[in-house]
């Protein structure tokens, strides 16, 4: 189909002299746009131990795309060689983002772990203090029967140590708590009492979290980037000489 000046109409598999795939512009302003990347990728401000790579990643997926929308005006190359220019790009970007997403999920790994080496150093069992800590995983299951009490163990493990390892290094069913209760008190005595922990544990969840993402946005790479239709035509008519 093709408009009464004889261009490409809107919507067709070549594109126009905007894009190559104008129903995936959105796509395009997105992968332009350093907000929507922090989103995606991660923010480098909340993930200092890997922002110099995210911030020379987020300058590779701008240029790039800015490169491959570029291409939609190329006169030079015909629509074929366009689509097959920006293709050569996606791959390029591609690799990029997987080797990155590599990269940080291992990262997170290791952040995940320091922050729990540290949380572990603090908050750890000691074996000197085993029979206090008895004493107060049966003070906790008595307390925890009543509202009232339940309050009292939430303000004692928030400024007593002792207290709060207990709750930490102590299976849940000895302090008949549920999972999701004791999952939340351990994680708070975490941060009042190993903020470096923390801070390494929150921020390893954040890298993972984000890492998911990465090859959905490979998705949206090469979705935006060319016409799936052309470049397989052209590659298939293609003739090596």
């Amino acid at each position: 189909m093709r408009s009464v000046m004889g261009s490409p109409a809107i919507g067709h598999a070549e594109g126009n002299n905007v894009h190559l795939v104008p129903s995936r512009a959105n796509t395009i302003q997105n992968l332009r746009t350093n907000t929507w990347l922090r989103i995606k990728l991660g923010d480098p401000e909340k993930l200092p131990s890997v922002k110099n790579d995210l911030e020379a990643l987020f300058s590779k997926v701008t240029a790039t795309t800015e490169k491959a929308q570029k291409l939609a005006g190329d006169r030079t190359r015909n629509k074929a060689q366009q689509h097959m220019a920006a293709h050569e790009l996606a791959v390029q970007l591609s690799s990029d983002l997987r080797r990155h997403a590599q990269i940080f999920g291992k990262k997170a790994n290791e952040l995940k772990d320091d922050g729990q080496a540290v949380a572990d150093e603090i908050l750890g069992p000691r074996d000197q203090y085993g029979y206090l800590q008895s004493e107060i995983r049966g003070w906790i299951r008595d307390q925890i029967k009543t509202p009232e009490g339940m309050q009292k163990v939430s303000n004692a493990y928030k400024v007593d140590l002792q207290v709060a390892s207990t709750i930490y290094s102590s299976p849940s069913f000895l302090m008949d708590m549920t999972d999701q209760l004791h999952s939340n008190m351990r994680l708070k005595a975490v941060e009042l009492f190993a903020p470096s922990g923390f801070k390494l544990l929150n921020e390893g969840v954040e890298l993972a979290d984000k890492v998911q993402n990465y090859e959905r946005v490979v998705g949206d790479v090469h979705s935006s980037y060319y016409s799936h239709e052309v470049v397989e035509a052209a590659q298939a008519s293609r003739v090596e000489v």
